[in-house]
């Protein structure tokens, strides 16, 4: 019987999670429908691929995942000799990301372009993203990476991530032992943050998130703008917010807090000229695969 490759992709979520619930959150859809078809799928094979209570794996569960492992790559790989038969691996992209994007998700964009598109070449830029809005006016840029950029009106986007904001404090900061904190627990505290002509959108969401909530902030702006410069700005008091994945990324003596207020969630997205080169559209098709791959979304 033929498998729908969205079902292979579902249980091997679920065997790499560790359970539905984790597994539901990780392809951005709610558990019940997730079950529901994995428990469909199971009674078309007529096994069990997992024990309930924990979740884990069955015998024909493992063999069921690493054949399915086996054709996906082997479903992508169909895909990308069609497209270099094609003539489609060719030419050049122009990529601007923001300096957010610069630790964890750039890097890896890059090399899935390098993986799958050698032909490929690809111009990166790295900058604020007041330079890079100017130079998307200027024709400069096809493609746009990073959190809460303007989109131009003649550009298309997609979300490649979703995650929420946490709280940066230095090591000596009175919060720094504690795991999440609260934006009342935060109050007479200062926040630390990049002078707004240097993101202005992305600095009036941070903003309007936390006026949002009630709370207000008296804000420094930091005239050594920089993840790089952390230790010089987080002493022992003030804070910053930033997206989960990226204070991952903070240099030693950096404590990150879960923050429990409701903030809206931040959003990474790309975004690309209508009418795309080949090359750009091979990139947009690289980064899908890649936040779904990666877990950011489905």
């Amino acid at each position: 019987m033929p498998v729908d490759l969205r079902l292979m992709r579902y249980v091997i979520a679920v065997a790499e999670a560790g359970s539905f619930e984790a597994a539901a959150e990780r392809l951005h859809m709610t558990q019940p429908p997730l079950s529901r078809q994995v428990r469909d799928l199971e009674r078309e094979l007529g096994v069990h691929l997992f024990h309930r209570r924990p979740t884990r794996l069955t015998e024909a569960g493992r063999v069921f995942v690493e054949s399915a492992r086996q054709v996906l790559a082997e479903a992508e790989q169909a895909v990308e000799r069609t497209r270099r038969a094609a003539g489609v691996d060719h030419g050049a992209v122009r990529i601007g990301y923001t300096v957010t994007t610069a630790f964890d998700e750039m890097p890896k964009l890059f090399a899935a372009m390098r993986a799958r598109h050698p032909g490929i070449r690809i111009e990166a830029r790295e900058a604020w993203d007041a330079e890079l809005t100017a130079a998307v006016a200027g024709g400069e840029l096809d493609v746009l990476l990073g959190r809460h950029l303007p989109i131009p009106p003649t550009f298309l986007t997609t979300v490649l991530r979703t995650e929420d904001f946490v709280a940066v404090v230095g090591a000596g900061h009175r919060l720094a032992g504690r795991e999440e904190v609260g934006l009342r627990d935060l109050r007479g505290e200062t926040l630390r943050f990049f002078p707004r002509r240097f993101a202005p959108h992305y600095y009036d969401e941070v903003l309007g998130a936390l006026r949002g909530t009630g709370k207000e902030f008296d804000v420094w702006e930091n005239p050594l703008p920089g993840l790089r410069n952390l230790n010089v700005s987080l002493s022992d008091s003030g804070f910053m917010l930033l997206p989960r994945s990226l204070s991952r990324q903070l240099p030693g003596g950096i404590a990150h807090l879960t923050i429990t207020d409701d903030l809206p969630p931040i959003e990474l997205r790309l975004s690309w000229e209508r009418n795309p080169s080949p090359a750009a559209t091979a990139l947009v098709r690289t980064a899908r695969r890649l936040a779904g791959r990666e877990g950011w979304t489905t």
